[in-house]
Order: structure tokens, then sequence, then C-alpha cells
């Protein structure tokens, strides 16, 4: 990588951060000694970091700091002679520390000047697609002054991506400096040719594959340390990972089978109503892949507007499914509960009002199984039990015994009920793991166990619900067998509060529902004689034979199939399932009388969490301190931050909760580093479940990747472009131009440079970038009035449809189209849709996907219409308004070409002078420069409009001094109707 430009795919939980820091470190260290007059300077070569994430740059600045000072050490120390010049070598280095080694451009620096000044300075420069792009094309950065570009996660470079756009704006002028593009994904290179086709778009030939099975990798992974054969032992007993295997419940397996069996009804359904449509994808095989239901979903796209209702739901249906079948491992029983209660909860509602349509059915509820995850998810959590205690327990507990007379004397035990509660099988297992742990750390000597103890989780939720678990377990014992078990009943107790809370709202929320429909019956009775009720029912023509069959009698063939069709769309809700259950007091006061005697044992909640912070803030006093022995920290995986967690904390225990396989191979390369001193590691799993299929799938796809690179690879051709390999232009710059000369017009060859001035917001889509693969130059500015000058007449306000959707709801298309009739002469409005989309409004009625359900075929049909007759009500507002319909990006860049051929190219300073007020100058004497989202949260809050947002941008500092203006200061800045718009919606509550 250091000597050849190049794409590097690497394994996941690999250390591209490492690798990244150490290239970026030695190809920012050459520099050049320039002399201007009497002074001297050094010039350090410019890299430019693309594509990170604000994360990755602080840790990356963090490694190049620690490479840096590591570097400085080493020099110093290997030239003892010469103090003087060492002297001086290490005053120059201190003061080269004194700049971090990794300049970040982000909100901070957002004058055009200080970007100048930054890339002057040379060094390691961490730069966003976007600025960088306006950088280059304003001249503030020439590419000639570039050194090299270093691309992060080139698995997400498309065709269209600011990044491609970087590159070829770099490499049409620059062809000594490097590129080099590192990914950590490789199952993200899909589709026909994927190296082939992102090599074309990084503009790079050569690819280094470094998978985990490579032998290098391998090897630098093994340990070939020389010590006692004790110590090997030792070494080796902790390196090696523990693997826990837990095993379901029988409800868990029955609801997983369950879900299982709904997923695939749902799924055949699914293939059944689109069979052009169907992929191989589609399959049992695949529904463990994270992006299953979206990679369906995307596959529809393009048809969305056609499919059927009852297809959209099923989609969603997935959705819910795979969600269901996630929390089932992971949430408590009380909280599953709740959750599909809720699902049913819709259902039956739906049911109630006689409003069961393919449109708001859940096709999954119809299943039989379903039944089953109903059941057994109500079995998990509220399934009586009857405790056998003595007497002296249960008084002792303050537990009443009923009808103490009737019990004979002799009888030893009584009985009391109580919920199932089920908990988590790994709570138990975790509960015994940190038993032993803690055990061996207070009885073994060894420094290798002072460390703490790490738990890692798959996110932040499950996190948060084992550091509230783990203070309120309790070991028991059995007495018979002496077996030890950890109990989590004072948590579930908890929950059960919660589940509570929960069924009072609902039970509110159903009898305001029954007032408010009384109401309605009440001032409607005399309107509902006579009317006819089969408008609530539906017809068999209709449901096309989904309810009961005509004739019982007939026999036709695939009865069976088309039974599960019409158990799928006629089937309901059994009654014994459609309410949540109602909590026995009784039951409820022996849990809460059982556990009320472990509430003083030191346990925090979140009210004394609070209190604690709330001293640390109010006393300057030192707080108890957590020896590191007893220290159990719980984190996320989060691929960021894993690999310095591990370095920072040096952990003794580490407890994986849940699979990852890029946190395995952090855990590999931590013991690599650390051979002498490993942690012992534990790797907790549910054995024959959904979790340990979806690892094993991980651990394949990558496998298959890399396999599939490596193939390609091996047959990688060259490739040669030109400017006619634009394929996917129809039209070219050379067939646009008109040349001939008739009314004066002026006579242009396709030489001639065309130029286009587009708003620097613009560079959030695809648009500019294939603007100048067409050959039109782009010029980057901050204008007010439109998006696009095409020419001096011709001014485009550019539109995607969800942006469409929201200007009209806010009003702001009209004010944007009084500033265009203002200034040109022929104002246009660009309605661009997208290019994975139809070209109509239909897909955008579910602009906001709800998992649960699509949108009603007559709302959505409404939405569609809302739009159309907005369009007219803003062309009868303004009649002379050109409006261009665009079906994509490409046939954008097509119309635009057109337009130009017999234009004038546009004044750049008439175009920027547009809309600003004159007086506003930036603090070089150029147009200013502002923070783009300021101004986009300005313009949405009402009475701050195009027109007068100048006004407060020049008097106001911040949205934090705006919002704590009085009302005078804003009839001041708006005018009294404008002011008291904004000063209501700033000052009003929410609620």
């Amino acid at each position: 990588m250091l000597s050849k430009d190049g794409l590097l795919v690497l394994g996941r939980g690999l250390g591209w951060e490492i690798i990244a820091a150490n290239l970026l470190y030695a190809l920012s260290s050459p520099s050049i000694s320039l002399v201007t007059g009497d002074r001297q300077e050094s010039k350090r070569s410019l890299v430019l970091l693309v594509n990170a994430k604000e994360e990755e740059n602080i840790k990356l600045s963090d490694i190049l700091t620690e490479l840096h000072w590591a570097n400085t050490t080493s020099i110093n120390r290997s030239s003892p002679e010469n103090e003087g010049a060492r002297l001086s070598d290490e005053y120059d280095e201190l003061t080269d520390l004194d700049r971090s080694p990794l300049t970040i451009i982000g909100g901070d620096i957002t004058s055009a000047d200080k970007r100048r000044r930054t890339y002057d300075c040379g060094g390691t420069v961490s730069v966003t697609s976007r600025v960088l792009v306006v950088d280059l094309l304003s001249g503030i950065l020439s590419p000639h002054d570039i050194t090299g570009l270093f691309i992060l996660h080139a698995e997400r470079i498309k065709e269209t991506s600011n990044e491609s756009f970087i590159v070829n704006l770099y490499r049409d002028t620059n062809d000594w400096g490097f590129v080099k593009a590192i990914s950590d994904k490789p199952e993200a290179f899909t589709g026909f040719t994927p190296l082939a086709t992102n090599l074309k778009y990084l503009r790079l030939s050569n690819v280094f594959l470094w998978p985990r099975f490579h032998v290098e990798v391998s090897s630098s992974l093994t340990y070939k340390g020389k010590h006692s054969r004790q110590q090997k032992l030792e070494a080796d007993r902790s390196r090696y990972v523990t693997e826990i295997n837990v095993q379901l419940s029988t409800n868990m397996r029955k609801i997983q089978s369950a879900l299982l069996a709904c997923i695939q009804s749902c799924l055949q359904e699914l293939k059944r109503h689109n069979p052009s449509l169907a992929t191989e994808y589609w399959d049992m095989e695949n529904i463990h892949d994270i992006d299953f239901v979206p990679r369906i979903r995307i596959s529809l796209d393009s048809q969305w507007h056609r499919i059927t209702w009852t297809s959209k739901q099923l989609v969603y249906d997935l959705a819910t499914l795979k969600d269901l079948l996630s929390d089932l491992l992971v949430v408590d029983s009380l909280t599953y509960y709740q959750t599909v209660q809720s699902l049913v909860n819709v259902q039956a509602k739906s049911e109630a009002v006689g409003m069961t349509t393919t449109a708001n059915l859940q096709p999954w509820l119809g299943v039989p199984e379903a039944d089953t995850v109903i059941s057994r998810a109500r079995d998990r959590a509220f399934r009586e039990t009857k405790i056998s205690k003595s007497k002296d327990t249960i008084q002792s507990a303050g537990i009443e015994v009923n009808d103490l007379d009737e019990v004979k004397e002799d009888q030893l035990n009584y009985y009391i009920r109580n919920y199932v509660l089920e908990e988590q099988p790994k709570w138990d297992q975790l509960g015994l793991l940190l038993d032993d742990i803690m055990y061996e750390k207070s009885h073994n000597n060894n420094p290798r166990t002072d460390g703490p103890v790490l738990i890692m989780c798959s996110n932040t939720r499950t996190a948060k619900q084992i550091s509230n678990l783990i203070p309120k377990l309790k070991k028991e014992e059995n007495s018979m067998t002496g077996k030890k078990r950890f109990s989590a009943k004072k948590y579930m107790v908890s929950k059960l509060r919660d589940y509570r809370a929960w069924r009072e709202t609902i039970y509110a929320t159903r009898r305001i529902k029954a007032d408010m429909d009384k109401q309605d019956e009440t001032g409607a009775a005399g309107d509902t004689e006579g009317t006819n009720n089969e408008e609530l029912q539906m017809s068999k023509t209709f449901t096309r034979g989904r309810g009961t069959p005509l004739s019982k009698r007939r026999r036709t063939r695939g009865a069976s199939s088309v039974a599960n069709v019409q158990r799928l769309y006629s089937g309901s809700v059994q009654e014994k399932n459609s309410e949540p259950v109602d909590l026995d007091d009784e039951i409820i006061e022996n849990l809460e009388n059982e556990v009320g005697q472990s509430d003083d044992e030191g346990d925090f909640d979140i009210e004394d969490e609070e209190k604690i912070f709330e001293s640390i803030g109010k006393n300057d006093e030192i707080q108890e301190h957590i020896d590191i022995f007893d220290q159990i920290i719980v984190e996320s995986y989060d691929e960021a931050i894993n690999d310095a967690l591990l370095q920072e904390i040096s952990p003794a225990y580490i407890i994986m909760y849940e699979p990852s396989l890029s946190f395995i191979r952090r855990v590999e390369m931590y013991q690599a580093i650390n051979r002498d001193t490993p942690a012992r590691t534990y790797f907790m799993y549910y054995g024959t479940s959904v979790e340990e299929q979806s690892h094993l799938l991980n651990i394949r796809k990558e496998k298959e990747a890399f396999t599939k690179l490596i193939r390609e690879k091996a047959s990688l051709s060259k490739n040669f472009a030109t400017e006619v390999d634009n394929w996917k232009f129809q039209l070219q710059k050379k067939q646009a131009v008109n040349t001939r000369i008739a009314g004066g017009a002026r006579f242009r060859s396709d030489d001639d440079e065309m130029q286009v001035v587009v708003d620097v917001r613009e560079f959030r889509s695809a648009l500019p970038n294939l603007l100048y693969r067409v050959g039109i130059k782009v010029v980057p500015c901050m204008i007010t009035v439109g998006d696009y000058i095409v020419s001096p007449k011709i001014c485009i306000e550019r539109k995607a449809i969800p942006d469409l959707i929201s200007s009209f709801k806010s009003g702001r298309l009209y004010t944007q189209c009084e500033q265009m009739f203002r200034h040109y002469e022929m104002p246009t409005l660009l309605i661009e849709f997208d290019a994975n989309h139809s070209f109509s409004f239909e897909p955008f009625s579910e602009t906001n996907r709800n998992k649960l359900a699509p949108t009603n075929p007559i709302a959505a049909k409404l939405v569609g219409q809302d739009i159309q007759s907005k369009i007219i009500m803003l062309l009868i507002a303004f009649p002379k308004l050109k409006i261009i319909w665009s079906s994509s990006s490409y046939e954008t860049a097509q119309i635009f070409l057109e337009l130009k051929s017999n234009q004038e190219e546009p004044d750049i300073a008439s175009a920027i002078s547009k809309g600003v007020d004159s007086q506003i100058k930036s603090n070089d004497g150029g147009p200013p420069m502002y923070n783009d989202d300021a101004i986009d949260l300005l313009q949405n809050i009402p009475g701050i409009n195009n027109v007068n947002y100048y006004n407060v941008i020049q008097k106001v500092r911040s949205i934090e001094d705006l919002v704590q203006l009085p009302l005078e200061a804003f009839y001041e800045l708006l005018g009294q109707e404008n002011g008291n718009k904004a000063f209501n919606f700033i000052s009003n509550a929410v609620k």
C-alpha cells in the first residue's frame, strides 16, 4: 500500500484503524524546505482523508499522536552525541507536536480563507466530501497541491457519490499523486463484477485482499512465545475462548418455531403475489441476514406503486416478525408479551369496528402458529404456579395464609399463588459466571486476574438491561441437590410494575374512546336509519374467495394450499388472546412482599443514580473509589471504539454476552498484543437458535464474499475509459450544441466551455457530479435565489419529491417562486424523481415508512391527488412558472445540456448578488459563508422566509440567541405579523 495505489479489503475486526493511521503517518511525513527571502520554512505534503466519521477522526488522531511521540522518542535516543543538534531537533519536534497530527475540517471551519490556510499548512487533513468538492471546484484548493487521497469505507462509493466526483476532479489534472482506499466490509461488494466496478469508480487498478484466513494474518495472531511449560499452559488456558451454550426454555423454543413458520408463510404468499419480482434471495436460508427485509423492500421499490396492498402488508409483517425474533432472545418475558399484545390490540381494534380489509389486516396473525406465539408469550409471563412454603416462612414474609383453622396441625407446607415471570436463561448463566470469576479473583494471587470484568452486548438497550439486572441478581441454593442458581425475580417484579402502568393506560384510552363513540352514536342516530350494512362487510367477489368457500362439498386441486391462503387472510385473533392479562392483586401483593425484604441490599435504581450525579455537581468531595479489582464494565459493540476500549481498560475477563464477529477479531488482536497477560474470554450464545444461525451466517457470508473477490481478482482486466464511454448519457455535448447562427445568436462550438452556477447546498445530491460528467463546468456559490443558474434568464429551483412535499406544507416554495420571478425572466421548477422509484407520485404516499402497516389505499390516493392539486394551485398563483419533470438525475443532466445549447453563460457575480443585501460582507470582503444547517432550521420557522432571513442573520449571532429574544425584537427584525408567528412558534409549550 505504501508503494502502490490500490484498494485494501480487510476482514471485519482486523484493525483497519491502525493500518490506516500508520499509512497516513508514513505518507504525510515527507517535507521540503522552501526559501522565501531570508526565511526558510518547511512545507509538508498534503494528504486528504475522505469519508471519515467523527469518532473515526478522533481515534485516528489519537493513534497518529502516539506514532508521532514514539518516532520522536526513538530519534532522540538514537543520537546521543551532538548535544546541541539533539536539543534543537527536540525543540523542532515539540513545536511540531503543538499541532494536531490530524486536522479536521468540519463545522467550526466555515470560511474559505480558513480552509485555504489549513490546506497551505499541509499534513493530514480530514475533510467531508461535500466541502472538498466545493473547494476543488471553486479553486480554494488546487488538485496539483494535493499529495494524495486516502478514502475510507470504499464499499459505499457509488457512481454518483461525492467521493467518485472527488477522484475524477483529482485525477483529471493530477496524475502523479496517489489514491488509496480501504474497506473492512467485503460482503458489501455485491452485484456483477463488484471489484472491477469499484476500482473503476476509484480509478485504481490494484487490489489487496486480506481475509482472516490469510496465512500471514493467521500466523500473526498465533501465539509463538518461549515460556516454561506451566506458563505456556496458563497462557493457553487464558487465551482460549470458553463457549457457553445456553439452552432455550420450552416456551422460547415454541415461540421461535412458530415465528419461523409465520415468516415462511408470509414469504411464500409474497412470492405468490409477485412471481416476476421474486428473486433467489427470497428464501428461508437468508432470514438471519440483518438486511433481509430491506433487500426485499429495495427489490420492490421500483414497482411499489403497482404491487397489491396485501404484498405491502406482508413486507411490513416480515419486518415485524424479524423484530419479534430478535426481541425473544433479549428482552424480558413481560416486555415481550407487552410487545406481542400491542400488535394483537391493533388487530382486535380493526375487527371490532369491522375494518378487516387487506389494507389494515396483519396477515401473519391469521396463521395458526400466531396463536402459539401469543399464548406462549402469555404463559412465559403470567402462567400461575403454586409454590410450596413453610408456615413460618410465609408469616415472616408478611403473607397472610387463608383458612388456617382448616389446615391440620401436622401439615408443614402451605401454598401461595405466583406468576411464573420467566427469566432469560442467559441471566442465570451470567450470574454463575460472574460468581465463579469473583471467587477466582478472591482466591487467586495471580496478578493476571487484577483487571476488571468486561461484558459486551449487541446494543445499548441490552447493555442498560444488564446494568440494571446485575445488582438485582440473588443467589439461591437448592437444599436437596446443593445446586446454585441466580434469580432475577426482583428485576422481574420491577418490570411487572411497568406492565401494570401500561395496562392502566390501555384501559384509560379505551374508556375515552368509548365515551367518544357514544357521543357520535347519539348525534348520528337519526342518520343511520335505513342505511345498508353491507358497507361494513367484504363481498366474496371483492375478497376473491378469501373468506368461507362457496361450497364445502366442492373438491379442487391444491385444496391444502388454498386452505392455507384462506387461513392467512380470514383468520382472526382468538378471543382468549385478544385482551391483555388482568393482574391478580393477591399475586401482586405476594410478589411485592417476597422481594420487599431485599430492597435494602444497596442496589441503585435510576433515581439513586441521579442523586449521586447531583451530589457530585454540588459537592467537591471525592466520591468512593471503586477498585479495578471489583469493576464490572458493561459496554455495547461499537466498531469505532472497541479496539481502544480493550487497550484502555485492559480487562482480565471478557464476557461476550451476544455474538459479534468483529469483536471476536478484536479480542484475537488484543490477545496477540498482550501475550504475557491474556484475558480470559467467555462466549455466550443460545444453542439451536436464530442467534447462533445468524452468527454462523455472518461467518459464511464473509468467507463467500472473499472467495468471490479472490476469483474476480485472478481474472481482473485493465480498464481503459474515455470521455465517450458515458453510455448512460444518450446525448453528448457535441450533439447538443447548436452551431446555427440565426437572429443574432452567437456561434458556439463543442469546444466552448459551458458553466452552471450551483448553490453549495445542492452538493448533497448527485446532479452536480453528473453535470460535470456531461461536460458542463460546475461553479459552486452561495446563492440566495434558486438552486441552479443556467443562464442570465433561466433560474431553476430543484425539488426532489420528499422536499417538494415539505415545501408545500411549510409554504416555502411560494416564497422561492416569488424570489425567482423578482430577479429572472424564466423561473423554472425542476421536479426530480428517484431513479429507483416509478415516475409517478404514488410511491411517495409512504414517505414516512411505518413498520406496522402501509398507508391505507384511500389515503395514499388522496396524498397523490393532494400533491397534484397543490401544483395546480402553484401554477394558478404563478402562471408563467415553467415546470421540468425529470425521471432521474441522469435525465436532468441531459435536460440541462439541451437548455445550455442556445443560451448565454451566467454571470457569477450577478447570481451571487441577487437577493442579498449588499451591505453584508465577510471578513475577507467576499460573499459571506453561513452554517447551512442553521439556515435550513431558520427558514423552517414560521414567519421567517427567504426575504427576511438575511436580516436575522445580520443581527442575530446564533439560534440560541434567537430563541431568547423578546417579542419587541422580533417585531424589529421581521415586522409585526411575521414577528408574532416566529415568537409564538418558539415560545409556545409543546404540550
